[in-house]
């Protein structure tokens, strides 16, 4: 559970206000560009630093811990997987080794990389594999981490529409099996309805909800004048 305690985030001259309590499970983060989507998951992870209140994730309060003490992993637009780098040397990154590959590193990650559908591809550079491939090599980046909130930054956006829905039910699945929390930002709604569960709405200056998605999606919810 997440809880922000009247938190209000500030960027240049543009406020947020959050003020509300996210249960465990897959959210989807909707609004416009620049209603502060990205703000809200940047508070969380540490990168953007609250004005006033406090953020809770389950007892213990967050928002004054340093972004690598949070109990959250982030992927945004840019995979960032480094290029003269095999997906194996990218993920070994995270295992605490740079330079070397261990056997019992090289197992865990070929692990984690067949939950995402790409394990063949363990050995080859990024500029080797395709968007989506990447896409899920950065998600299994994140998973390795096996922290309990995951934040996604639109890292879908660029891929085509079959392959964005594709990863969103993988991220889905792998959200119930690992029992993490998924914080989703989205443009379209319907990537919200795919997944159902909650979903927040960022507008005028304020992150509203939790609301069931299925409420939020009615001509007369929260989205009204979005959709």
């Amino acid at each position: 559970m997440i809880k922000f305690e009247n938190a209000i985030v500030r960027v240049g001259d543009f406020q947020l206000a959050v003020n509300m309590t996210v249960p465990k499970g897959f959210i989807s983060v909707i609004g416009q560009s620049g209603a502060g989507k990205s703000t809200l998951l940047a508070s969380l992870s540490g990168h953007r630093d609250l004005i006033s209140g406090k953020i809770f994730v389950d007892e213990t309060r967050i928002d004054l811990l340093p972004p690598n003490q949070r109990p959250c992993s982030i992927i945004f637009q840019e995979f960032n997987l480094f290029p003269h780098l095999s997906l194996v040397q990218n993920l070994n990154l995270v295992c605490g080794n740079k330079f070397f590959v261990s056997a019992s590193s090289r197992k865990k990650i070929k692990k984690i990389l067949e939950k995402v559908g790409i394990s063949e591809l363990i050995d080859r550079l990024p500029s080797e594999i395709s968007g989506g491939q990447q896409s899920r090599a950065a998600l299994a980046r994140v998973l390795l981490q096996e922290n309990p909130i995951l934040l996604l930054d639109e890292p879908f956006s660029a891929l085509g529409p079959n392959q964005k829905s594709e990863l969103i039910d993988l991220v889905y699945g792998l959200s119930q099996e690992q029992d993490i929390t998924v914080l989703l930002i989205t443009h379209d709604p319907k990537d919200a309805k795919q997944v159902g569960g909650h979903c927040i709405v960022v507008k005028d200056k304020k992150a509203l909800g939790p609301f069931e998605t299925s409420e939020a999606l009615k001509e007369d919810g929260p989205l009204k004048g979005y959709l």
